[in-house]
């Protein structure tokens, strides 16, 4: 069995792009994720102890992008992907990585992955 937690539309002020215009100035990026996780217990209580709490995940998430500079989405989605697999009980977390480039017609760009906490092993969040 497995349970799902979706977060839509988190908004970051984050420094990213590799060409030089861009690494001046905070653009805005939207994180999107799902997680697999099991919520049973803490639902039959009623308390919330052992569920993924969107308001931490915000906060972990917010102070790694806003402190960090970055060159590609690429490397914002494999960071959100990490914090969720090893600072919250997740079987697995989808993370989708929404910009929108500078300086051209295009509405937006993004990048998905797909990780567990085991591509992580060892490493600690």
């Amino acid at each position: 069995m497995s349970d799902r937690v979706v977060g839509t539309g988190f908004s970051y002020s984050c420094r990213v792009g590799f060409h030089a215009y861009e690494q001046e100035i905070r653009q805005e990026i939207l994180v999107d994720f799902e997680v697999d996780t099991d919520w049973r217990a803490a639902a039959r209580r009623d308390l919330p102890e052992g569920i993924v709490d969107y308001f931490e995940v915000d906060r972990a998430l917010r102070a790694r992008l806003e402190s960090r500079d970055y060159q590609i989405i690429e490397a914002i989605a494999e960071d959100v992907a990490w914090i969720l697999c090893t600072r919250f009980a997740v079987r697995a977390a989808r993370v989708k990585v929404t910009k929108h480039p500078l300086g051209m017609k295009v509405q937006a760009v993004a990048v998905e992955c797909l990780r567990h906490p085991a591509d992580y092993e060892g490493e600690i969040g």
